[in-house]
C-alpha cells in the first residue's frame, strides 16, 4: 500500500469575494492538493484541483481554474438564470416548455408556500461524537417551520440521550425518541410516525449539512408537485487517508452536479429503474411522507443494525418510482459527509454495502422485468463496476488492499442475496404503523 498525501477538501464561492473555506478543517502544511467545490449563486457546479502552495494565491488560482475547467456548466447556470428571469408569457408561449430546471438549479430562485413546514430525522446508534457535529450544522439551518427529530436506535447506553436533552434544552426544535428494535428501517419507520410534518427529510449522523439544505429540498417538491422525494448531492468532507480517497472514488455519483427527475416515464434502459444508486443515497433524502405511508413504511428486512445490514433506501427509491411516483435529484441540496478513516473500518463498511445491494436485489427478483435486465445488462454492469474498483483502489494507492475490498463488496453482495431471500421466506415483517 502507497502513502498518498492528504488533499484538503474546500469549498470555492464564485460570486463572492473571500478565501477558499473547508468543512473540515483549516489548510495544513502536509496539505498537497486541494480539491474545491466550486459554488455559483451557492449552487455547486463541479470540483477543481490545484496546488495547495502557495496559500496566499489559493483562491484567485481556484477562480482560474474554475472558469477554465468548468466553463459548460457556468455557461449552463447562466442560461438557466436567463430563463427564470423570462416574463410569464414569454414562458407560456413556449409550447411543452418546463421550468423545473430554472426553478431549482439556482438557490437565489428557490420558492416554497410560505410556512411550509419540514421534520428533519437523524437515526443514531451509540455514535455520539459524530451525532453531536451533525446536529450543530442542523441548528444553523433556519428554516421555520422546522423540527430535528433523533431517533436513539437500540442504544447501549444512555450518552445519545443524554446529549440530545440537553441541546433541547437550549432549542425546542430538537426532540429525542428511542426505537428499541434494532435496525435502520425501524428507526426511520418510527420518525415518520412521529414527524410533525409531511415534508420529511432523512440525514445520517457522520454528515454536516449545508445551511441551504431544507431550503433547497423545499424547492425541489415546490417547484413540481408530482415529486414525492428529493435527493442531493453528499460530498466528501474529508481527503486525508488512503481510506477515504477510496470511498470518494468508488462510490462518486456519475453527473453529480446535474438536477434531474425520475419516473416510470423515462424509457428503460440497462437496469433502470433497478440500478442501485441512480437515484441518490440514504444519507440525503426527503420525502413526502403520506406516500411513503402508503407503501407501507420501509422494509424492516433492510438497512443497517437489520439482517440486510443496508439496502433500505434503494429499496424505498424503487418502490416510489414503480408506485408512479417521481424523485427529483438535486445537487443544491447538499450535504458534507465524513468517510472511514482507516481500512478496516472500510473494509467491514464496503462489505456492508455489498450486503444491502444483495438484499435488494434479491427482495425484487421476483419482478420479470429485473430478471430480464439482469440477464441482458448484468454482465456489462459487474464489468463496469470491478473497472470503478480498479480505479478507486488506484486512486487511494491501497494496491492489494484494494483488491481485498473489492473482494470484500462482491462477497456481502451474494450473502446478502441469499440471507434476505430465506428470511423473507420465513414469515411476514413488520409494516410502519401509521400515527
Amino acid at each position: 500500500m502507497g502513502q498518498i498525501h492528504p488533499v484538503w477538501v474546500g469549498v470555492c464561492d464564485l460570486d463572492q469575494v473571500g478565501p477558499v473555506w473547508s468543512p473540515g478543517g483549516p489548510l495544513a502544511e502536509h496539505h498537497r492538493t486541494v480539491r474545491a467545490l466550486v459554488r455559483w449563486h451557492g449552487a455547486p457546479v463541479g470540483y477543481v484541483s490545484v496546488s495547495a502552495l502557495p496559500a496566499d494565491s489559493l483562491a484567485s488560482r481556484v477562480h482560474a481554474a474554475a472558469r477554465a475547467t468548468l466553463a459548460g456548466p457556468l455557461e449552463q447556470h447562466a442560461a438557466w438564470d436567463a430563463e427564470a428571469e423570462l416574463p410569464a408569457s414569454h414562458r407560456d408561449a413556449v409550447p411543452g416548455r418546463d421550468d423545473w430546471l430554472p426553478r431549482v438549479s439556482c438557490p437565489q430562485r428557490f420558492g416554497y408556500a410560505k410556512g411550509t413546514g419540514i421534520t428533519v430525522i437523524v437515526c443514531t446508534r451509540d455514535r455520539s461524537a459524530e451525532l453531536q457535529l451533525c446536529l450543530d450544522s442542523l441548528k444553523q439551518l433556519r428554516h421555520d417551520p422546522m423540527e430535528i427529530l433523533v431517533i436513539d436506535n437500540a442504544p447501549a447506553c444512555g450518552t445519545t440521550e443524554a446529549i440530545v436533552r440537553q441541546l433541547a434544552e437550549r432549542d425546542p426544535r430538537i426532540r429525542y425518541a428511542r426505537e428499541e428494535r434494532p435496525g435502520l428501517s425501524h428507526a426511520r419507520n418510527l420518525g415518520l410516525t412521529l414527524a410533525t410534518h409531511d415534508i420529511v427529510a432523512f440525514t445520517d449522523d457522520d454528515t454536516r449539512v449545508d445551511p441551504d439544505w431544507t431550503r433547497a429540498l423545499l424547492a425541489g417538491f415546490a417547484a413540481d408537485p408530482s415529486i414525492a422525494c428529493v435527493t442531493g448531492l453528499v460530498a466528501s468532507s474529508s481527503l486525508e487517508t488512503n481510506s477515504e480517497r477510496y470511498f470518494d472514488a468508488r462510490y462518486a455519483r456519475p453527473a453529480a452536479f446535474e438536477p434531474h427527475r425520475y419516473d416510470l416515464a423515462i424509457r428503460p434502459s440497462g437496469l433502470y429503474p433497478y440500478s442501485a444508486g441512480v437515484f441518490g443515497t440514504g444519507a440525503n433524502f426527503a420525502v413526502y411522507r403520506p406516500v411513503i405511508l402508503d407503501l407501507g413504511g420501509f422494509d424492516t428486512l433492510l438497512g443497517a443494525g437489520s439482517p440486510g445490514r443496508g439496502g433500505e433506501d434503494l429499496d424505498i427509491f424503487l418502490r416510489v418510482i414503480l408506485s408512479g411516483e417521481r424523485i427529483g435529484y438535486l445537487p443544491t441540496a447538499l450535504v458534507w459527509h465524513r468517510h472511514r478513516t482507516d481500512t478496516r473500518a472500510l473494509c467491514e463498511q464496503v462489505y456492508s454495502y455489498g450486503y444491502g445491494l444483495g438484499a435488494y436485489l434479491a427482495k425484487h427478483l421476483v419482478v420479470p422485468d429485473l430478471r430480464r435486465a439482469l440477464r441482458d445488462y448484468g454482465p456489462p454492469k459487474a464489468a463496469a463496476l470491478l473497472l470503478q474498483m480498479r480505479h478507486a483502489s488506484r486512486a487511494s494507492r491501497l494496491g492489494a488492499v484494494g483488491v481485498k475490498l473489492a473482494a470484500r463488496e462482491v462477497i456481502g453482495v451474494l450473502s446478502g442475496a441469499t440471507r434476505y431471500w430465506r428470511l423473507s421466506r420465513s414469515g411476514p415483517h413488520s409494516r410502519v404503523d401509521r400515527p
